[in-house]
């Protein structure tokens, strides 16, 4: 307490213990309270933070410069394929996205399982204003299974 210890009473401690409730519970943390990221986030949502997020954003945008958006992109929207052997394969040379032209390179994702993999890309042909069907792990093996071919 901050203020004048002689006038400390009744009131300044229900204002502190309500106080004391909206706080995180740094020391012996709150399992609900202080969950922030896990179980709060699909587990796609998860994945494609840790592994795409960087370079895509968590926002799907991109970073407008030098890694091209996943918002309302028709490389999510289109051939279901071509979007999984990039996410396995890797992908270089200029592409355009969205009217835009992008000239770096995407790095091979294959050290992922089919299962990850298809929760990722379920998660972004669902977000980022794409809102189309998902992907399932069959189809990643499938496409695992081919002979890479250059991207």
């Amino acid at each position: 307490y901050k203020g004048d210890k002689k006038k400390f009473g009744a009131a300044q401690l229900t204002a502190m213990e309500r106080r004391k409730d909206l706080q995180p519970h740094i020391k012996t943390p709150d399992i609900i309270k202080d969950n922030v990221n896990i179980a709060k986030l699909a587990a796609g949502a998860k994945l494609y933070n840790t592994y795409c997020g960087s370079c895509h954003q968590s926002n799907g945008k991109g970073d407008g410069t030098r890694f091209p958006p996943l918002e309302n992109s028709e490389y999510v929207k289109g051939d279901r394929r071509r979007l999984i052997s990039i996410v396995l394969n890797g992908l270089s040379g200029p592409i355009t996205v969205n009217g835009v032209g992008f000239n770096e390179v995407m790095p091979p994702n294959s050290y992922l399982n089919d299962d990850d993999i298809a929760l990722i890309l379920t998660y972004v042909r669902a977000n980022f204003k794409n809102n189309t069907t998902g992907i399932q792990p069959q189809e990643v093996a499938r496409i695992r299974a081919l002979p890479k071919t250059p991207q």
